[in-house]
């Protein structure tokens, strides 16, 4: 089988080795030389697969996208030509909600309000993998966390969270973290869901941040509300029109990112592995790759839980792991142009790649200690019965 795939979708030489010939490409669209007897294409969300580009894919017969989100892809379009398509979903969870809780801690220490956290209420607006990632994470902080899911209600689902379909909930939090896909029809949509309407009722004191899909939030018209002073802080990690982004937008974010949030080593390399299952899976081939064949063992030294007391304690030790001011600063500074973005996602820590906490194992005493290092993502050392 001939397999195009995007070279920015880790490990797939060494995943793929038995399912076929692989050719990457470098670019958000695969050049038409490779689509013209491709049979199997892997893309990320940067690239469209429409009509138009399955005009020049006549051998086309599997189709995935190492994300969770599908709205780059032409489903209708692929249905039609029977061509089978997978996606990522949960590949990169755990990478977004440890992004969501590292930006949080690194603004409210900045702020010098750490303190103001165990008080304070969080609207998680999805409640699908990444969304419950992130709650899990913010919940072990102490904060109140509730989660925006109607399309999850009304299938009866059994989640033990605080789930429901109350918008104006959503409203009051002090914080607000989207997690959810680009629906642009149907009765749920996403698209503009933080409308001009949403975004007017915010205010200052709140924070709102966006690691899911640009389009989500109203773009122009968050410039507009922050243009009248009363603007949530902002934490954007996606851009509506990305890759040329308002920088305008950009100038008024508390903590700005080129859409990274997924993009630890962990995360790239998951949404890598659930691809090539499902292709192998296509192929009728076993698949036993896993994340330990593909990265090296984390050479972080085991921290003691007693060392970390406070907020302050936690917030210096996520910082020194992912130091997400580093990103702010090279969005801030490189990141104004399409060619720009593009880059920082494509290069984004490629000769220091980000590790997800789990590397980091924390030695616990107590009972307490271990439910909530391990709500965090920590990997934890020693057992209370």
């Amino acid at each position: 089988m001939h397999i195009v795939a995007d070279q920015n979708i880790p490990a797939l030489s060494s995943l793929l080795a038995d399912a076929g010939c692989l050719s990457l490409y470098a670019d958000r669209c695969p050049p038409d030389d490779l689509l013209t007897d491709a049979e199997a294409l892997l893309v990320r969300s940067v690239t469209c697969v429409d009509e138009a580009l399955l005009a020049k894919a006549p051998q086309l017969k599997f189709v995935a996208t190492a994300t969770i989100g599908t709205e780059h892809l032409d489903l209708d379009a692929l249905a039609a030509r029977n061509i089978t398509v997978a996606s990522a979903p949960g590949g990169n969870a755990d990478s977004v909600g440890e992004y969501v809780l590292t930006a949080v801690l690194a603004l409210f220490q900045r702020r010098q309000q750490l303190a103001a956290l165990a008080d304070m209420e969080v609207a998680i607006v999805g409640a699908g993998n990444t969304g419950r990632a992130t709650g899990r994470r913010l919940q072990a902080l102490g904060l109140n966390v509730h989660y925006y899911d109607p399309p999850l209600l009304e299938s009866n689902s059994q989640l033990p969270l605080d789930l429901h379909d109350h918008w104006q909930r959503v409203l009051n939090a002090d914080i607000i973290s989207c997690h959810v896909p680009l629906i642009k029809d149907g009765a749920h949509p996403t698209h503009h869901l933080f409308d001009i309407e949403a975004l007017q009722s915010l205010h200052a004191e709140q924070v709102l941040i966006n690691a899911s899909r640009g389009a989500v939030v109203d773009n122009r018209a968050l410039t507009d509300v922050c243009a009248q002073g009363d603007c949530p802080s902002l934490i954007l990690d996606v851009w509506e029109g990305e890759p040329q982004i308002s920088t305008q937008l950009l100038d008024v974010a508390a903590i700005a990112t080129p859409h990274i949030a997924g993009h630890s080593a962990e995360g790239k390399v998951g949404g890598a592995i659930i691809v090539a299952r499902a292709l192998h899976d296509f192929l009728q081939l076993p698949f036993d790759g896993s994340i330990d064949d593909v990265l090296p063992a984390c050479p972080w030294p085991n921290y003691d839980a007693n060392r970390l007391q406070t907020l302050d304690d936690l917030t210096a030790l996520a910082l020194h792991r992912y130091n997400i001011w580093h990103d702010d600063a090279l969005m801030r500074e490189h990141g104004t142009t399409a060619a720009g973005f593009d880059q920082l996602r494509k290069g984004y820590r490629k000769d220091n790649p980000r590790r997800q906490f789990n590397n980091q194992r924390i030695a616990c005493h107590n009972r307490q200690q271990v439910e909530q290092f391990s709500q965090l993502g920590f990997s934890v050392l020693g057992s209370v019965r």
